[in-house]
């Protein structure tokens, strides 16, 4: 029997999330006998958009983030990867990537944002799995509970 994915396009954000996302892709790899490219996008910075941007700071993000990646990759005992990073928009291009990686699977964290917080930086992860050709696992991230709203107020 064929192992259905050969190639697992894992995009990692760097955020809390990153180990739990990177230990998914392994252990499907393992099991596969497949690759893993670790993907990292920088996000354009939205003053950019629209605008002439200075390149030095966003490559200087690029290269903290392969750095990182590497780190990461290494630590999590994956044998076949590749580390790849880009600038541009998060969900556009790990589905650019992943075709022109050929994956066969994208592994990736999805935050659960609801609300306000949705509306207003989206789901990067939703608009993958909206918009992709080839399957899509996303590994939930931890819930996040501010401090501040954690106690009872009294008003």
């Amino acid at each position: 029997m064929s192992h259905p994915f050969r190639k697992i396009l894992c995009a990692v954000d760097l955020g809390p999330n990153s180990h739990s996302t990177i230990e998914m892709a392994r252990q499907i790899a393992q099991g596969e006998g497949a690759s893993v490219i670790f993907l990292h996008v920088v996000p354009m910075p939205v003053e950019a958009m629209g605008q002439p941007l200075m390149v030095e700071p966003l490559t200087g993000a690029e290269a903290d983030g392969r750095r990182q990646l590497e780190r990461l990759a290494i630590d999590s005992n994956t044998p076949n990867y590749e580390i790849a990073v880009v600038t541009g928009d998060p969900a556009t291009s790990i589905l650019e990537a992943a075709k022109e990686h050929a994956a066969d699977l994208i592994v990736m964290a999805t935050h659960g944002r609801t609300g306000l917080s949705h509306f207003f930086l989206g789901s990067v992860a939703e608009r993958v799995v909206r918009d992709s050709s080839i399957p899509v696992m996303t590994v939930r991230a931890p819930a996040h509970h501010p401090h501040v709203l954690s106690k009872p107020i009294l008003v």
